[in-house]
């Protein structure tokens, strides 16, 4: 398995992100019971532009997985972070979230997960993220933000 930084304006790998991004939100869509999170519905276009640093795992020269980063001068946020199902509890949303940490190891890192999201609190909680937050932005869905100083 390797990592490497993702060029998301290569066409081919942001067709990639987006095939994985859709399949692992579905899977939270039904974990947390609300059907319309807005990456379901992004297009490879968006995945071209996202701001920020993107960091993939590949296995076999195939995208796996991905993690997207914002970065500033003192804090990090985790925008997203999507495993390829099929390779889902095989430590690799672990390993991504391993790399940031270690690149920004002085810096607040924080990421947002639903609140019936278990395997993504879990894997927070794991690695030092604490719940900092709450909040609704739609009608019956609470999202949790997760911090590490």
């Amino acid at each position: 398995m390797e990592l490497h930084e993702i060029q998301t304006t290569d066409y081919q790998l942001a067709e990639q992100m987006l095939e994985i991004q859709r399949n692992a939100y579905a899977v939270e869509a039904e974990l947390i019971g609300f059907d319309e999170i807005p990456a379901r519905y992004e297009t490879v276009e968006v995945i071209q532009n996202l701001p920020g640093t993107s960091y993939g795992l590949y296995n076999d020269g195939r995208l796996i997985g991905f993690i997207t980063i914002e970065a500033a001068e003192n804090t990090v946020e985790v925008t997203k972070l999507c495993i390829d199902p099929r390779y889902f509890r095989a430590r690799l949303a672990t390993t991504l979230l391993e790399h940031v940490l270690s690149l920004h190891e002085d810096k607040l890192v924080y990421v947002h997960t639903g609140k019936h999201n278990g395997p993504a609190k879990k894997l927070y909680t794991k690695l030092g993220f604490e719940p900092s937050a709450e909040f609704e932005p739609e009608p019956g869905v609470t999202l949790i933000r997760f911090t590490r100083s």
